[in-house]
């Protein structure tokens, strides 16, 4: 009985050494991966649509890729100007608009009768795609509920931060 009990012992251990042997052996893939991206998503004008007792100060408005700039005399309560801001993606990754500045601070500094308001876009949901255009509008207006009477101005600089879009 004890012979007939290690021989099964013996067998049962052959066999998960060969089946050991069998799944143990190492799995080598090569191979390569290319990817090519470019990244160029960029402001590519800013200019005026509308103006209502508005003019520009030294050469205003400016941009760079990211960023535009703006600084606009406005005439009497109710005045305003209208922008129009191009960006447009010239590379070949699809982008999300991430963040936008803060306007509610940059509408909360002196003089705070002056407003600047963003529409067009939103973060976090607008998506670029390549080859396409966002048309942003920045509209800058002295209150008509104001109860300063000189001419104001105000200064801002909006930065518009685009990410790659991931499904």
């Amino acid at each position: 009985m004890k012979q007939k009990i290690l021989i099964g012992v013996l067998i049962v251990a052959g066999l998960a050494s060969i089946a050991y042997a069998a799944f143990s052996q190492s799995l080598v893939v090569n191979g390569t991966g290319t990817t090519t991206g470019d990244w160029n998503v960029k402001i590519t004008g800013v200019t005026n649509s509308a103006s209502t007792g508005a003019t520009q100060v030294n050469g205003s408005p400016t941009f760079t890729a990211t960023s535009a700039t703006f600084n606009t005399n406005l005439a009497y309560p109710g005045a305003s100007a209208t922008y129009q801001i191009t960006v447009k993606n010239q590379g070949n990754i699809n982008a999300k608009l991430d963040s936008i500045s803060d306007i509610a601070t940059i509408n909360a500094t002196a003089p705070s009768d002056i407003k600047y308001t963003i529409t067009g876009v939103t973060a976090g949901t607008t998506t670029l795609a390549a080859g396409t255009t966002n048309v942003i509008t920045v509209k800058v207006e002295w209150l008509a509920t104001s109860t300063m009477t000189t001419n104001a101005s105000k200064s801002a600089t909006i930065t518009f931060n685009y990410i790659q879009n991931t499904p």
